[in-house]
């Protein structure tokens, strides 16, 4: 049984470097954007950043509540009855076909939600290997489905009026204080990470949790994480962002709306309000999302011609198709796996 663990954490801590790979990125698309730092050392920032704030916050603290999220996706009867060798069909499906779909965005160049990825190709699995009733629809819909098209909408909001109050305050103020705003967004470059790395990390801890329930039979509510596994979660995440992520912080910085000096300050700190807020209350949320739909709001409250509406639309159409498609590949995942290792 410890096999089945340590072959679907290898896959885990693959997925957990893509996320840091990509939703890393956006910790300091709009700060290199607005050039307030160079890439080079934003990344190392924000590297060091996602290392240390999972192990403080989610073992220390021990804010583990999207973790229990995800182990609540599939309700606990069904975990206690599983046999482990379909337990370990049902959580291998669920990372290969996050993989699977993650490598077929890049190839295409389609935008790509790693957390709906994931949670998607969970409940397809789930799905696949247990049946519709395995799966608890009312935490799938409130947490997951319904935050697809609530968290842009706040993220946009929050955006909007945190530009339109900056920008009212800053009438009154000599024009130095757009120094003040490159500062300050140095100083959001570690609270944007902090806020990004303990949500992504705790998908990845839920993934144990799942995997230890199915394989071991530990109970999700109780369960009390190692600092070896949430420390080398967070190890594989900062990798991913030390060594990835140039490309997706000219997509998020510029191509969606050129930001400035001051938006991109407004477009952080509405990032950090929103993905802190569902972090700390056990909602997994794409990243992504939440830092593309702050600097939409942002750039609708300057001018909104000068949003990227093109690119926008592709952004938000690959938003609604992640998680269905991504649930589809991991119940065609589940099928064949079956079939080849439960016979």
């Amino acid at each position: 049984m410890d096999a089945y663990i340590i072959v679907v954490m290898i896959f885990a801590m693959l997925y957990t470097f893509y996320m840091g790979f990509s939703d890393g990125a956006n910790a300091v698309a709009t700060c290199v954007a607005t050039r307030a730092i160079k890439a080079r050392y934003a990344l190392i920032i924000a590297g060091v950043v996602m290392l240390v704030a999972p192990i403080v916050i989610c073992y220390f603290l021990k804010s583990d509540s999207v973790a229990r999220t995800v182990g609540s996706l599939v309700y606990s009867e069904t975990l206690e009855s599983v046999d482990p060798k379909a337990g370990f069909v049902f959580m291998l499906s669920t990372m290969i076909a996050a993989l699977i779909w993650s490598v077929i965005c890049v190839l295409v160049s389609v935008p790509n939600s790693t957390s709906h990825t994931l949670l998607g190709g969970l409940v397809g699995a789930a799905i696949a290997c247990f049946g519709f009733q395995s799966v608890n629809w009312s935490a799938v819909g409130l947490k997951v489905i319904l935050m697809v098209f609530l968290t842009p909408l706040l993220c946009m909001t929050v955006g909007f009026l945190l530009n339109k109050i900056t920008r009212a305050v800053c009438v009154y103020l000599d024009r130095s204080v757009k120094k003040y705003f490159r500062v300050a967004q140095v100083v959001n470059v570690v609270i944007m990470s902090t806020s990004i790395s303990i949500n992504n990390v705790q998908k990845t801890m839920g993934i144990y949790l799942l995997t230890l329930a199915v394989c071991k039979g530990v109970d999700i509510e109780t369960y009390q994480f190692d600092f070896l596994i949430v420390a080398l979660i967070s190890v594989a995440i900062m990798a991913g962002i030390v060594f990835g992520g140039y490309r997706l912080i000219y997509a998020v910085g510029k191509k969606i709306y050129r930001v400035g000096t001051m938006q991109s300050f407004t477009a952080q700190v509405a990032t950090e309000t929103v993905a802190l807020t569902c972090s700390f209350a056990g909602i997994p949320i794409s990243t992504g999302q939440v830092v593309s739909s702050s600097i939409i709001g942002v750039g609708i409250a300057e001018r909104v011609s000068a949003v990227r509406w093109g690119r926008a639309k592709k952004i938000f159409t690959s938003w609604m198709l992640t998680f269905p498609v991504a649930a589809c590949v991991g119940a065609f995942v589940a099928l064949i796996l079956k079939l080849i290792i439960v016979r």
